[in-house]
């Protein structure tokens, strides 16, 4: 049953019931995280209750409110059914501790993750910025255990902690190396040059690309991702990366394209692969 049709709204606002939301956790306990318009807001709770009865492992439901903001660029959340809100998620084989409220995470991106860890090559150096809790790193650790190293860089520190848990819940001491610094900042004094880069920031990692540029290997390749308007989701992305290449004065050419999924009504979440020769 669609969620529209498991809560009593008028039927003039059916159609703003949310057709879509992320079930966060296993079979054991679930959170979700949904997005409700301000039209609704009287029938929130009422809403919270239907995501409850549709699914049987979800423990509590958490609202999220607004544009991601602040220097760790979180969502407002508003929590509907008090309850666990941290919880073990399972996909491609590794676990994940994660807390929605505290950090953020998005299941709809696991395919992108599949995508980018079928990449990636033995004994490479990697950069990892944005990490969160981590999911990128353990996703390329099943398929290709035998990376040189994964440097995770996070500023927000609930995200470093729950990103150091699940190091040691996935049993890769040693491969994935969390650090609680800022993208910027970690680019411009490390000494490494990088095999791949990746920068899963949607909004905003275009002001990280210079840095990223200053870490990465020659012939090695940075996963930009970026949002795109439905009518030509690349342009904008293009335009970022051409003109950043040529303030750092290095060649870049892209290699890959890829939609990751709807970010918002008309925009998707997009990723590009550059290679730098």
């Amino acid at each position: 049953m669609r969620l529209r049709d498991a809560v009593d709204v008028p039927m003039e606002l059916r159609g703003l019931v949310p057709n879509s939301f992320d079930v966060i956790g296993s079979r054991e306990g679930a959170v979700v995280v949904v997005e409700i318009p301000s039209e609704l807001e009287q029938y929130k709770y009422e809403i919270a209750k239907a995501l409850i009865r549709l699914n049987k492992n979800v423990k509590s439901v958490v609202r999220r409110v607004g544009a991601r903001r602040g220097a760790f660029r979180l969502y407002e959340t508003e929590v509907l059914i008090p309850g666990p809100t941290e919880v073990m998620h399972r996909e491609l084989g590794y676990r994940l501790l994660i807390d929605p409220t505290k950090v953020f995470f998005s299941p709809r991106d696991q395919s992108d993750r599949l995508d980018l860890s079928l990449m990636v090559g033995r004994n490479e150096s990697i950069a990892y910025l944005f990490a969160g809790a981590g999911p990128y790193a353990f996703a390329i650790l099943k398929r290709q255990p035998d990376v040189s190293s994964i440097h995770a860089v996070e500023l927000n520190p609930d995200a470093v902690i729950y990103l150091e848990r699940n190091v040691k819940l996935n049993k890769v001491r040693g491969k994935v190396i969390p650090i609680e610094d800022d993208a910027r900042h970690f680019c411009n004094v490390v000494k490494q040059g990088f095999n791949r880069v990746i920068m899963t920031l949607p909004l905003g990692a275009g002001e990280y690309l210079i840095d990223a540029l200053s870490c990465i290997a020659k012939g090695g390749i940075i996963h930009f991702y970026h949002t795109g308007r439905e009518e030509n989701p690349w342009s904008e992305a293009e335009s970022i990366v051409l003109n950043k290449c040529i303030e750092a004065n290095v060649n870049c050419n892209i290699i890959g394209r890829r939609i990751v999924r709807e970010y918002a009504p008309y925009v998707y979440k997009i990723r590009m692969d550059i290679k730098i020769s």
